[in-house]
């Protein structure tokens, strides 16, 4: 008497693409040639209520060596694999991913630039006496130039650190879609796009960028209702036209006083 089918029942997604049904044989076939990635492919039957990585399915996998796994990656798995693995995959497999990570992604755009300012405007203060307007002006211009490269460089590299096209880069001089965008580069971890997983460290992130942006959004709009509502003896709407006043008067000063060295 035959031996009975496998029940195909089950379904993969490898590289952003989804397979199945296969039976349990077939995931372990796979397995066994490092075609299945006990981390990055998802696997998911009936009954069950989420898709889960393949290392969580009970004895489909014999032992838990990736790199074992990598080096014995040889032929095609299911229709459309490639049929050998490049460097950089490989580096994704063991959970290592290009570009720059969010630590040196804050540091650069937003630690930097704090840094770099304050250096620079003692460097001017200290040079202005001894170094020509000209020279000193146009060096003060590279240095900032300089700064804009390495934030620009370092964004594109964070897009990467998250399996992101670089093309997002545009998108944050997009209304409202700059949000997400920046969203992402601030808090998720490495790989994010491929595997959508936020870890722990992500989540106090994320909590700190909407949080903070719903908190601006809100002193933004008490402010305008209360200039709004106020009379014009009220203290806050006195305080804020003062300042107005004193930023005006300064700026006159400060044009007659370049009118006069022009003199």
């Amino acid at each position: 008497m035959d031996e009975a089918e496998p029940t195909k029942e089950w379904f993969v997604t490898h590289d952003g693409k989804q397979f199945g049904p296969v039976s349990m044989d077939d995931l372990k076939f796979e397995a066994e040639r490092g075609e299945l990635n006990p981390r990055l492919d998802m696997v998911w039957k009936n009954g069950m209520e989420d898709w889960i990585p393949a290392g969580e399915v009970a004895g489909l996998f014999a032992r838990n060596d990736e790199a074992k796994a990598v080096e014995d990656a040889k032929q095609t798995a299911f229709t459309e694999y490639k049929p050998d693995i490049s460097a950089a995959e490989k580096k994704q497999i063991m959970g290592v991913w290009p570009g720059v990570g969010r630590g040196t992604y804050f540091f650069v755009c937003y630690v930097l630039p704090i840094l770099w300012m304050a250096a620079l405007g003692f460097g001017m203060k200290f040079l202005e006496k001894k170094v020509a307007p000209m020279p000193l002006a146009i060096g003060a211009g590279v240095l900032c130039l300089l700064l804009v490269f390495l934030i620009i460089s370092s964004t594109l590299k964070r897009f990467q650190n998250l399996a992101m096209s670089r093309a997002w880069f545009f998108g944050l001089f997009a209304p409202i879609l700059n949000l997400w965008v920046s969203y992402r580069l601030f808090a998720c971890p490495p790989g994010y796009a491929h595997h959508k997983k936020l870890d722990t460290i992500g989540w106090v992130l994320a909590i700190i960028h909407w949080g903070s942006l719903l908190l601006v959004i809100a002193s933004g709009a008490f402010a305008t209702y209360s200039l709004t509502q106020s009379g014009p003896d009220d203290p806050m709407r006195k305080m804020i036209e003062e300042s107005i006043q004193k930023f005006e008067e300064g700026r006159k000063a400060a044009e007659t006083g370049k009118a006069g060295e022009a003199r």
